[in-house]
């Protein structure tokens, strides 16, 4: 019986105003790479070719890995592949949705929605057919002893290293093109991707082949609202998110001292059952939700930050309230807020506090100093509960936090002949980091300060449960 052929027509690079997007140069890079390791005799490689491309946001390095992948489960009979990222949510929301636009459904011969394969048709009925698996890789129970011949990680700085060097061993698919594919953003220098990919460190992994591309590169196919948001970050975060080059680099003195991201930053897992608490700061051009809670040992956990660009509060809420059910469901959420909240704007006839309210999102909020909100955090970032400190930040999820306490959001920098104003003068406002690092200071201020009552004991605000998103 002569097999099938199957002629299917694919867009991996994404659409832009009706018209197909072609390959930007790494993306036909990532093309040549690939096929040389495929046409290459699997017997000759005696190591397991890995590709890292580490580059700014919106440089097409994901979509770059998914043209060759839907070739391969296209072209080559029996492969397996496993597609991961750190949580499965994001996996879907970031890969998958995009992935089956990609895919024609015609071509999906059979499917597992709860274990998350798909099967791809290649020649048709005759020959075995490809597998894709996606999963998430906080574990790697969930795959049992499955061999994979090509493996690809989405936002690989989001994985720990053991489970990097488990992948690698999983890797082994027999008689296929054997190959890993990692993609991410630049973290910064004491993380254990910079060590692997720096030849003078004992970590070093020589299998690992590393191009740094910017977005520039992908700048055409990326929408003008979006160009423009991100020109408008700080110098610091442009090295990173728009550069792809390693390290973060402080436009300042921190603002708050004794930070340390190898002591302070963690993995951080939500806690069903608990309270959520929120903080919020206001304003068109970066509006930012913090998303925190205290764990079982009172320990305050920063676990998401979620921004606007050049939003209306009205749109934001409803892009927070999306997300915190997403990620947090049934949880119950307290809020607290910019006292700004209150004060009508030249954008809206209501006020920040009544467009939230009739979303069901009551925030609370007082007026305070920032001398106040100082000692409160940096009070929280020195004192430890059980060998951790009592303020964590998720380096995942928070990284405008974790690097605005790392400097980000700082002092004014003083001009020659210019006099310190007082030693608790104002942060310098950025118009990027302030509104993160205020939306942890409303929370604080709200649950932390502490009061005087007539006996004159000292005790700490308690708030009941509040709304839910």
């Amino acid at each position: 019986m002569p097999s099938q052929v199957i002629d299917v027509y694919l867009a991996p690079y994404g659409k832009k105003n009706g018209e197909v997007c072609v390959a930007n140069p790494t993306q036909l890079r990532i093309l040549d790479w690939v096929n040389k390791i495929r046409n290459t005799p699997p017997d000759s490689i005696d190591h397991i070719p890995i590709l890292y491309v580490q580059g700014g946001v919106g440089c097409g390095k994901t979509r770059g890995f998914m043209a060759p992948v839907a070739e391969m489960l296209t072209e080559i009979p029996g492969i397996r592949i496993l597609w991961g990222r750190q949580d499965f949510k994001d996996l879907k929301l970031s890969i998958m949705d995009k992935f089956f636009e990609i895919i024609p459904p015609e071509v999906i011969q059979r499917r597992n929605e709860q274990y998350s394969w798909y099967d791809i048709s290649t020649e048709g009925e005759v020959s075995p057919p490809a597998r894709i698996y996606f999963n998430g890789l906080k574990d790697l129970t969930g795959l049992g002893s499955q061999e994979f011949a090509v493996i690809v990680i989405n936002e690989v700085h989001e994985i720990t290293e053991q489970i990097y060097r488990a992948l690698k061993r999983r890797c082994r698919q027999e008689g296929m093109p054997i190959m890993i594919l990692m993609e991410g953003e630049a973290p910064n220098d004491n993380h254990w991707l910079a060590n692997l990919t720096n030849p003078s460190h004992e970590s070093y992994d020589p299998d690992i082949e590393m191009w740094t591309i910017s977005t520039y590169e992908n700048w055409d196919n990326l929408p003008l609202a979006y160009r423009g948001s991100l020109e408008t970050m700080p110098e610091s975060w442009k090295m990173k998110y728009l550069m792809g080059k390693f390290g973060f680099q402080p436009a300042g003195k921190p603002y708050y001292s004794g930070y340390k991201e190898i002591i302070h930053a963690h993995e951080l897992e939500w806690i069903p059952g608990r309270d959520l608490i929120c903080g919020w700061d206001f304003g068109y051009h970066h509006p930012a939700c913090l998303i925190t809670q205290i764990d079982f040992q009172d320990r305050w956990c920063w676990l998401r930050e979620i921004i606007g660009t050049d939003t209306t509060i009205d749109k934001f809420a409803d892009k927070v309230k999306q997300e915190i059910n997403f990620y947090y469901p049934g949880s119950n959420c307290i809020h607290f807020g910019d006292p700004a909240c209150i004060q009508k704007n030249d954008k809206s006839e209501f006020t920040s506090w009544q467009i939230l309210s009739s979303k069901g999102i009551n925030i609370h909020y007082k007026t305070s100093e920032y001398r106040l909100r100082k000692e409160i955090i940096e009070h929280k970032l020195s004192l430890l509960v059980a060998g951790k400190p009592s303020l964590i930040v998720d380096r995942r999820y928070c990284k405008i936090a974790n690097d605005g306490f790392l400097g980000g959001y700082h002092y004014p920098e003083m001009k020659p002949g210019q006099q310190i104003i007082q030693k608790f003068e104002q942060p310098f406002k950025d118009g990027f980091y302030e509104h993160v690092m205020n939306s942890g200071e409303y929370i604080a201020v709200n649950m932390f300060s502490p009061i005087v009552s007539r006996r004159g004991t000292r005790e700490k605000k308690k708030f009941s449960s509040i709304s839910s998103v």
